[in-house]
């Protein structure tokens, strides 16, 4: 009896597997490839996760998690998408602009600053363009590249004037330049029971990270006139640890102090558009400037040291043409 079932199992599941096999197409939708080669080679294993991300933050992530059944996915050759005609469109304009400069590759130029006053801005005045910027505090200019280099010598010349790192630092077309440092600060959180060991007590350690992020992704147009950025910035900086005084939960009421972290956190994410001949200048506002070197006071100390700095990163195209 038990041999007689097994045919009759195997064919109860492999019906709904079949079914599940066909993909809606209730809004349209059709499968398509694009060749993403000659990105993911120039750049290296892993890399077509930036095509894919770009065409999520393009297209809106709801259009791939909403009513349609859509799919995108990537290998090291292609990018797979099941999607609406129209969607098919946008996601061929974006894949055609991760590869089309194969011949001559295309290069930006990063650079941050950090800057003691924002007084520099008077300085500068005349070279400044403003463009939009949507998070408070933030703002954004466009100017030459002539322009651009006597702003960054102006700024260099200050003596409250610090770059990080030393020059700058090039990201590929399509391909984020990640700049980033920090540590730890650890410091004494809490007391707790210790009935095992003498003194009956022990101290709780923590830690808090601090330092900086930044995270520049820029694209050319496909037409080679315009310039997109992701721009994205994270900054934590313990301004001050402050001392509390606790009585430790035994018989004989010592007291011992523990510290509380004060923390100041910036969180950065724009986007930003500008013709590639000329060079996007950003400036974060006074915000804290975390740099190993800079915060010399130690953990159980007020940390009256602890700098703002006006913080400008200049995004500079150097297309494929270009010298």
């Amino acid at each position: 009896m038990a041999r007689a079932r097994w045919p009759f199992v195997l064919v109860a599941c492999a019906l709904p597997c079949a079914a599940s096999a066909q993909l809606p197409t209730d809004a349209g939708q059709v499968y398509r490839t694009y060749d993403i080669a000659p990105f993911v080679q120039r750049h290296g294993a892993g890399s077509q996760r930036h095509v894919v991300d770009w065409v999520l933050q393009e297209t809106g992530y709801a259009s791939w998690h909403g009513d349609v059944v859509a799919s995108l996915s990537a290998d090291a050759t292609q990018l797979k998408c099941y999607h609406t005609p129209a969607m098919q469109t946008r996601v061929a304009e974006i894949a055609a602009r991760f590869t089309e400069d194969a011949a001559a590759p295309h290069r930006f130029s990063i650079r941050v600053l950090g800057i003691g006053s924002p007084s520099w801005r008077n300085d500068a005045r005349a070279l400044l363009d403003p463009i939009p910027a949507a998070t408070p505090g933030v703002q954004a200019w466009i100017m030459a590249r002539e322009e651009a280099a006597v702003l960054i010598a102006l700024l260099r010349r200050r003596g409250d004037c610090q770059e990080l790192p030393t020059g700058p630092v090039l990201a590929g077309n399509g391909l984020p330049a990640v700049l980033a440092g920090g540590r730890k600060r650890p410091y004494v959180q809490d007391v707790v029971p210790r009935p095992d060991a003498w003194p009956g007590w022990q101290t709780l350690g923590a830690s808090c990270d601090e330092g900086m992020m930044l995270d520049v992704q820029p694209l050319l147009s496909r037409d080679g006139t315009a310039v997109e950025a992701v721009f994205r910035c994270r900054i934590d900086q313990i301004e001050r640890m402050a001392p509390v005084t606790l009585t430790v939960p035994t018989s004989d009421g010592q007291r011992v102090q523990v510290e509380v972290p004060q923390l100041s956190a910036v969180r950065v994410g724009e986007r930003f558009r500008w013709p590639s001949n000329q060079v996007l200048v950003v400036g974060l506002g006074l915000v804290p400037w975390p740099v190993p070197g800079q915060n010399t006071a130690s953990s159980a100390a007020i940390l009256t040291d602890a700098k703002r700095t006006d913080v400008v990163v200049v995004v500079e195209p150097r297309l494929g043409s270009s010298p």
